[in-house]
């Protein structure tokens, strides 16, 4: 038998394979492979790209519809809501929906499909069938409306244009003012809360926004910095207080507000004015946050630290920026920080690990079962009185 060139037999086999044979399916394997790692490449860049877009989106400010009312007593004072984790929360929290609001109080019954609440309506009263949502500021409206207390609205300048706020002076002289600045999609009625309290003390309040807030300047490339030039709208809130007569200030951020703070408290040259911080929820490192976030969602960790340098790319800065575990030795300022292991947002690890960097200056307190911002619902009686001892020792 005669094989031709290039022909080969099989063991066992009177039957020849071409080697061309052989180098086709090797080719093909490898531009499978080839193509499939270009397509995985291809997922996670635009996986990561668009994650990254999602943590630097302006929010829309709107309330979120997260149940639905079925019914409401003739009085009005017990609503029956769909069964949700918002809707079960057994904290006092105020319920919101087009047009309306509501105070909710606490639970009566509860089946899987239903929660029967305590209820006062405040504006308007909703009706079976409508969208509602669970709002932790428990307050509507402003300061006048929702509290008695008198107020002016300002509009003060940064260099992103301008920007609405509250004003709420104190009776007699006071040094130090209080600023707030609120999280992430939140707005100036998550200060309600606690102007009471600091009113009582005789501390002037001022409310800002900042940039991308409704009614405020947006930034000029439309996105969160996620505190990297927000600063700079606290910077002006804070040189107008300082104008008005204040000797100093203490700031107090929710969530990502606590890095707007302390970005402000870092950078700014007003940082001096700066007495101290309370910070509740506090986003004290970003990266921790998004990967967190990430795995909420169900991605892997790979593709969540590309979008991380996505994010850099879209802010201009490196997210180590933002890191205040790592940049602890960096702090000057007593802060009274909150949070809770039950936090679903923004995990408590950072916090805990920085009232353990710097306890010379930080004071901790859990509030066991809070999740994100929601410490002084779960428990108002335990967060004032700890708030308003260490504002004592700080001679405020």
């Amino acid at each position: 038998m005669h094989r031709r060139r290039g022909d080969r037999l099989l063991p066992g086999s009177g039957r020849a394979r071409p080697r061309r044979v052989r180098s086709r399916a090797v080719r093909w394997l490898i531009g499978v492979t080839g193509a499939a790692v270009v397509l995985a490449l291809v997922a996670v860049l635009g996986i990561g790209w668009y994650f990254s877009g999602v943590a630097v989106a302006v929010g829309s400010h709107r309330p979120d519809l997260v149940a639905t009312v079925q019914a409401v007593a003739a009085d009005g004072s017990t609503v029956r809501l769909t069964s949700t984790v918002d809707t079960r929360r057994p904290e006092e929290q105020g319920l919101e929906w087009p047009g309306g609001y509501g105070r909710l109080g606490p639970v009566l019954a509860s089946t899987p499909t239903g929660v029967t609440r305590a209820f006062t309506p405040l504006v308007g009263r909703p009706v079976a069938g409508l969208a509602v949502g669970v709002d932790p500021a428990d307050h509507p409206g402003d300061p006048r409306t929702a509290l008695g207390l008198e107020f002016h609205d300002l509009t003060l300048r940064s260099d992103a244009g301008s920007l609405p706020a509250w004003y709420v002076p104190a009776a007699g002289v006071h040094g130090t003012w209080a600023v707030f600045v609120h999280g992430h999609d939140s707005g100036r009625r998550d200060a309600l809360r606690y102007l009471p309290m600091l009113h009582e003390r005789g501390l002037p309040v001022l409310v800002p926004t900042y940039r991308n807030d409704a009614g405020a300047a947006p930034s000029p490339d439309g996105i969160d910095h996620l505190g990297d030039t927000e600063w700079r709208d606290v910077e002006a809130a804070v040189r107008w207080a300082l104008d008005a007569g204040a000797r100093d200030v203490v700031l107090l951020g929710w969530s990502m507000g606590a890095q707007v703070g302390l970005q402000f408290a870092d950078r700014s040259p007003l940082r001096d004015a700066v007495r101290g911080l309370v910070l509740d929820s506090p986003v004290l490192d970003w990266g921790g946050v998004l990967t967190h976030q990430g795995r909420r969602r169900g991605l892997p960790d790979p593709v969540t630290w590309v979008a991380e340098r996505f994010v850099e790319v879209r802010l201009g800065t490196g997210l180590d920026r933002f890191d205040w575990v790592a940049r602890a030795g960096d702090l000057r300022r007593p802060m009274f920080v909150v949070h809770s292991d039950a936090d679903t947002s923004v995990p408590d690890g950072p916090s805990r690990a920085l009232a353990r960097a710097r306890p010379d200056l930080v004071t901790y307190l859990d509030v066991p079962g809070a999740d994100h911002t929601r410490a002084w619902n779960v428990d108002p009686a335990r967060y004032r009185t700890a708030l308003a001892a260490w504002l004592t020792r700080q001679g405020m």
